[in-house]
This record gives structure tokens, C-alpha cells and sequence, in this order.
């Protein structure tokens, strides 16, 4: 498959690793069930051996020493991961990182649009979803789901604003 982007073409390098289609679609920051009466029980670990969402304390019990794990992190409401663990598994030179805490992150998933309409035409934004994007000459994508979509296919459904109930009334005037 070829995506044109922008007058250039690229190619996929290699087949999307199994795990990233499932952790795209994680929800993390819950409360852990298997230590729910324990305190700090929030799932910000990523098992890629295992396919699980994890707490501090499913770590401790040792079962994953050997796995392959990822620290999730919050960023602006954003689950982020560091760039640097990342790149271990993907290729991540096309999607553009914030600072969170000192290191350099990536998002996971776009942020819901705001509705704004404050883009104007020429705007740098993301080849995917359209969001801005800071430094369009090195970036592409403003997250993850973003790259993985223009190279793969589509794999995180974006939840669309809700609509009204129904027409709004106005009291009327006395």
C-alpha cells in the first residue's frame, strides 16, 4: 500500500506489530480489580508480552520481570508514553512529542476536536485528523493512533460530539 502525503510517497516499513492495535484501544488510569483495596492501584503500565493494562502492584508480583512494559503517563488530560521507550517498537520521527516532567512524550490518541474553527486554510496540521501541529517541517501526526492510521489502516473509532435532545425553546417573552 502507498499513501501519498503531500507530493511525497511513503511506504510502510514492516507489518504493525500485533500489541499496538490493542494498546491503542486501552483506557488507562482506572483502578486496577485485582487490587482494588490496595492504595496507588492505578493502571499506567502497559504489559506488550501480555496485552494487559497494569498497576504498581501487578508489577511487584513479578510475573512480568521479563516482559516487555510500557509507563503510561498523563500530558494535558492526554495518556502519553515516552518517546524514548517507544522507539524501541515503533518508529516515531514523524510524530511530534511534548515536554511532560522533563521528557519528551508522545500521545496515544488524538484529542476529541473542540470545535473552535479557529484553523485557517494553510494551517500546519496533522495528515490524519487535522489537528495543529507545532513544527509541520518535521511532524506529521500528532499522535500514535495518527501514524498508525495513515500507514495501516483505521483503528481507534473517535467518539463524535453528542448531539442535542432537540430543538432548543425559548420562554416566551411577557
Amino acid at each position: 500500500m502507498i499513501i501519498l502525503l503531500q507530493g511525497e510517497l511513503e511506504r510502510p516499513s514492516r507489518n504493525m506489530p500485533a500489541w499496538l492495535r490493542p494498546f491503542l484501544k486501552k483506557t488507562f488510569f482506572g483502578t486496577c480489580l485485582a487490587h482494588d483495596e490496595l492504595q496507588k492501584n492505578e493502571l499506567n503500565k502497559y504489559c506488550i508480552t501480555c496485552d494487559a493494562d497494569l498497576c504498581r502492584n501487578c508489577i511487584a508480583t513479578n510475573k512480568h520481570n521479563e516482559h516487555d512494559l510500557l509507563k503510561i503517563y498523563r500530558h494535558v488530560y492526554k495518556d502519553v508514553v515516552p518517546l524514548d521507550e517507544m522507539e524501541k517498537y515503533i518508529n516515531c520521527t514523524k510524530i511530534q512529542p511534548y515536554k511532560c516532567n522533563k521528557k519528551w512524550v508522545i500521545a496515544l490518541n488524538p484529542l476529541p476536536h473542540c470545535g473552535s474553527g479557529s484553523l485557517i486554510v494553510g494551517d500546519p496540521t496533522c495528515y490524519t485528523c487535522k489537528r495543529r501541529l507545532n513544527d509541520p517541517e518535521q511532524f506529521r501526526f500528532c499522535c500514535i493512533a495518527c501514524q498508525v492510521e495513515a500507514k495501516w489502516g483505521k483503528i481507534v473509532e473517535m467518539k463524535k460530539k453528542r448531539k442535542r435532545k432537540g430543538i432548543p425553546r425559548r420562554a416566551p417573552l411577557k
